[in-house]
C-alpha cells in the first residue's frame, strides 16, 4: 500500500473518531411529558413519550375529542434542538379522507428544571412519569 493510501486512511480514522457523534440521547429528556399547546382550532393536549432507545411517540387530543398518534426515532442534532423524526401515524383517513403525514419536527426546547421542558414558542412541558 502506498505512503499516500497509507496516509489517507489515517486522516479518514482520526476525522471520524474526532467526530461527535451525530445522534445523541439526552437523557433528562427520556420519560413521559405533557402539554396543552395552541392550535388555530384550539387548545390541544398533548403528550410525549421519550424512550431511552430513542423511539417516541405522541399522541394529541384536540378540544372535540379527535385523537391522533404519531411515531418515530428522536435525537439531539445540537444543543437546544430534538429532532422528532416520524416513521409512522395514525388514523390514516377521517370521514373517508386520506390524513397527509405529519412532517418530521426540530423543536427548539430548553430544560427548566427535572420536570419541566419549554420549547421556542413557549409551550410547557411536563414530566409525567
Amino acid at each position: 500500500m502506498s505512503r499516500r493510501l497509507v496516509a489517507l486512511w489515517a486522516l479518514l480514522l482520526l476525522t471520524l473518531l474526532a467526530a461527535p457523534a451525530a445522534a445523541q440521547i439526552d437523557q433528562r429528556l427520556v420519560g413521559v411529558w405533557s402539554a396543552q399547546a395552541p392550535s388555530p382550532l384550539g387548545p390541544i393536549q398533548s403528550q410525549l413519550i421519550l424512550q431511552p432507545n430513542g423511539s417516541f411517540t405522541r399522541l394529541t387530543t384536540d378540544t372535540s375529542g379527535h385523537m391522533s398518534r404519531m411515531w418515530g426515532v428522536w435525537f439531539i442534532p445540537a444543543p437546544g434542538m430534538l429532532r422528532l423524526n416520524v416513521q409512522g401515524y395514525a388514523p390514516t383517513y377521517y370521514r373517508g379522507t386520506a390524513i397527509a403525514a405529519p412532517p418530521s419536527e426540530l423543536v427548539q426546547h430548553r430544560v427548566l428544571d427535572n420536570n419541566r421542558v419549554q420549547t421556542g414558542t413557549g409551550v410547557i412541558y411536563y414530566r409525567t412519569q
